[in-house]
């Protein structure tokens, strides 16, 4: 997490002077789909940044509901492409996946635990931008490819009809990419 502060401290400090005056806040609320191994489901996204000429920087978290509920926090870079007056963009985003699963007990009186961990979340693809007449608003439509990744640890004891029995555990690790259809509103 210090790195994402150490390049927006960065970004402020870089365009400072002149640049500043073309330096302005951007904010993107988006709703996306996501499709992918294992069916399809939704997320919400905030990113809010700096815009300087063509290039956007922001910090961005949500809430993802594919496979497994979780958090991503991650830095948002976009780049604008102006083509035959249409705004393209292309886009990455990368950071931390947090799970929001309860550390839960399951059926067989309880004896199974389940740990999660976080993981990394990235995502990367194009979008379409339509401007508002006579205002900086607008909306976006983007297409990209998305991962997350998380890591269970399940614990549960052996079964033994006597005696002190030992405990097995099971680790999993989660990689999930799947398409990411977003549209959102910038402002």
């Amino acid at each position: 997490m210090k790195i994402v502060y150490l390049i927006f401290l960065l970004l402020l400090v870089g365009t400072s002077g002149q640049a500043q005056q073309k330096l302005k806040f951007v904010s993107q609320q988006v709703v996306g789909l996501l499709e992918g191994e294992s069916g399809s489901a939704f997320q919400l996204q905030s990113i809010n940044g700096l815009q300087w000429k063509k290039y956007f920087m922001g910090l961005g978290a949500g809430v993802d509901w594919y496979e497994y509920r979780s958090v991503p926090v991650f830095l948002s870079l976009n780049y604008d492409l102006k083509l035959s007056n249409r705004s393209f963009f292309v886009s990455a985003d990368a950071g931390t996946n947090f799970p929001w699963i309860k550390n839960n007990s399951s059926d067989f009186g309880g004896s199974q635990n389940s740990d999660f961990k976080k993981g990394l979340y990235t995502n990367a693809g194009i979008g379409y931008k339509l401007r508002l007449k006579n205002t900086k608003d607008g909306f976006l439509v983007h297409l990209g490819f998305s991962s997350k990744r998380l890591k269970e640890t399940k614990t549960y004891p052996n079964f033994c009809p006597g005696g002190p029995c030992g405990i097995n555990t099971e680790r999993y690790d989660y990689r999930m990419r799947r398409i990411s259809v977003r549209l959102g509103w910038l402002f």
